[in-house]
């Protein structure tokens, strides 16, 4: 299963009762019972284009090089669309009082994933996390300026964190729910 796929099924559940949840807005709402398999692929599939279309105007703006307030501006208003859109394929389904935490999501999520695919990203961070490091050894040797030398290291533990988070998720993707 992709990437994609992945973060589709994050927002889908099954509940105790064996019926399929749909969580619009994740962890900040309540499920919605999905009635059939058709329907649930519809879900998948604006998950997909929401992902996708995101990631393009993400492109775009880094092509385009605006201003930081018309970068925050945009964000805003994408986001304003994905809430919007979300309502607007949920409002049709029944109402449940489940909820979903962000470990539920996040497991699901990455037992989902593609395992190729977390090595990849895995490999990255390895080398995002190196080159920090060397960055961080030239950066004290040359220069004197804290601020430089604050922002290698944040550089290093962010690129860091996130190799082992890919650790963690490699682990976790193929196991059994």
């Amino acid at each position: 299963m992709g990437l994609l796929d992945s973060m589709a099924e994050a927002t889908i559940k099954t509940s105790a009762t064996g019926q399929r949840l749909y969580f619009p807005f994740g962890m900040f709402g309540r499920a919605r019972i999905v009635p059939n398999e058709q329907e649930e692929n519809k879900i998948k599939a604006l998950t997909k284009r929401s992902a996708v279309t995101g990631s393009i105007c993400g492109l775009l703006l880094l092509a385009l090089k605006p201003s930081v307030s018309t970068v925050f501006i945009l964000i805003f208003l994408g986001l304003i669309v994905q809430i919007f859109a979300n309502y607007i394929m949920a409002r049709k389904y029944i109402l449940s009082d489940e909820r979903m935490t962000w470990a539920e999501a996040t497991r699901i999520s990455v037992r989902k994933s593609d395992r190729g695919s977390l090595w990849v990203f895995f490999a990255l961070g390895v080398v995002m996390t190196a080159l920090g490091v060397f960055a961080t050894f030239a950066v004290f040797a040359m220069k004197d300026d804290l601020w430089d030398k604050i922002t290698v290291l944040c550089g290093v533990v962010f690129f860091g964190a996130g190799t082992l988070f890919f650790l963690w998720m490699i682990r976790q993707a193929g196991q059994r729910e």
